[in-house]
């Protein structure tokens, strides 16, 4: 990693002896962020680091590089002070937009009377990173810090770990177009979205669509919206996406670390629910007109077999869903729809699976445990789970999810029907 960074300096170390211009008052005399773009062959390449080298250009535009095909492997650097922004244009029409700014000083305190900067970063007319810190006001010594882009990925490695700054489930598409920085942009994409929802069939648009398994789930809402209410829906093997075919669990199944759903009766099914190959035990809540509860919760058993169910050694072996899809991951102690004789005196807290797209209505606390079914299914040679809400922000919603083999979930589609008037 660090051999790679060295070299993507070399080209702003090498324009360094340039004379520079004057700058307008309102821009910094030096730069703060070095922006360094490079056409690779397979797409975008980026670095930002702090430097301190004099700044050129003014503030009225964003300094600009432009690549061509032809531009491979030629880096090319912007260094940009406090009031400027600068941005890389690729061949494949992608965009790297890095803009600095000053943050305002606070009233009174530690260091009140020295400045201090931050950067927002946009990929493709959209904001993945919002002021971080260039330089904090009270330090002593400038302290490095490198973010890297590869691609539709952007990474902090200031620590050396370059972690993502996008979740594992959150495509830069899904993202909207920041409609303050890149106006026209926005408007262009909305225009297109009323396009769209107007043509729609029955009044459905796919908002997320990562794959085909999205085309046959909006078939299925076409012809019924509760073609995914698992106590309504009807035979389906014939279909595509279909109810998975699995072998009920023997009799006398008990569910594992005497936990119980709160309402209503379950069966339990041994098939390979988290798509890694191993043969998992899977127990469907019913769980309906009980204290305005209508959902189908489900407890999964992470099996170690690929041949016949065998329960995976670890407490972390059972997972509920939805409950702990739920972006804050609670323990199975706190979802509101199990019970054990252990937590008799607990205070359960209210779960949701949050909204998969930014922008949505109630979209932190979106497909509610209490309202929510879950209905595992099959489509090709992966399972997926379906959510949809009888009621709350979700109900005019249908997200299709891949469960993973750590507990977790790849969100997939997502589907809205023109709200109903209720």
């Amino acid at each position: 990693m660090r051999a790679r960074i060295v070299w993507l300096l070399l080209p702003l170390a090498a324009a360094s002896p340039a004379p520079a211009a004057a700058q307008p008052n309102d821009c910094g005399a030096t730069a703060e962020v070095a922006l360094i773009c490079r056409q690779a062959q397979d797409g975008r390449k980026a670095s930002l680091v702090r430097t301190e080298l004099p700044a050129r250009g003014g503030c009225e535009r964003p300094l600009l590089e432009t690549f061509t095909d032809s531009d491979r492997d030629r880096p090319r650097s912007l260094a940009l002070a406090v009031g400027q922004s600068g941005e890389c244009r690729f061949a494949d029409g992608g965009s790297v937009r890095v803009r600095v700014q000053a943050a305002p000083p606070p009233p009174a305190g530690p260091c009140s009377g020295q400045p201090s900067a931050s950067f927002s970063l946009w990929l493709d007319d959209r904001r993945v990173a919002d002021q971080r810190e260039v330089r904090s006001r009270c330090e002593s010594a400038p302290t490095p810090w490198t973010y890297r882009i590869d691609g539709d990925a952007v990474y902090d490695c200031s620590n050396g770990d370059c972690g993502p700054l996008l979740a594992p489930d959150q495509a830069l598409a899904t993202l909207p177009v920041d409609a303050g920085e890149f106006p026209d942009a926005a408007a262009a994409v909305a225009a297109q979205a009323a396009a769209q929802a107007a043509a729609a069939p029955n009044g459905l648009q796919r908002l997320l669509d990562r794959g085909p398994v999205c085309a046959e789930a909006e078939r299925q809402l076409a012809l019924s919206w509760d073609a995914f209410d698992p106590f309504r829906r009807g035979a389906d093997e014939d279909a595509p996406l279909h109810r998975v075919v699995a072998a009920e669990a023997p009799a006398g199944t008990a569910m594992p670390q005497a936990l119980e759903f709160v309402h209503g009766a379950w069966r339990a099914f041994d098939f390979d629910f988290d798509n890694d190959g191993l043969v998992d035990r899977v127990y469907l809540g019913d769980t309906r007109d009980a204290q305005a509860w209508y959902s189908s919760p489900l407890l999964v058993v992470a099996g170690a077999s690929a041949h016949a169910f065998q329960a995976r050694d670890g407490a972390a072996a059972a997972h509920a869903v939805p409950c702990q899809w739920d972006a804050a991951r609670p323990p199975l102690s706190h979802c509101d729809d199990l019970r054990n004789p252990a937590w008799s005196r607990r205070e359960p807290l209210q779960q949701a699976v949050p909204a998969p797209l930014p922008g949505i209505a109630g979209g932190d606390d979106f497909f509610r445990t209490r309202t929510t079914t879950a209905l595992p299914l099959r489509f090709g040679d992966a399972t997926y789970v379906v959510l949809s809400s009888s009621a709350g922000p979700a109900r005019d919603y249908v997200g299709v999810y891949r469960p993973r083999a750590d507990g977790g979930r790849e969100a997939v589609c997502l589907i809205q029907r023109k709200p109903d008037p209720r």
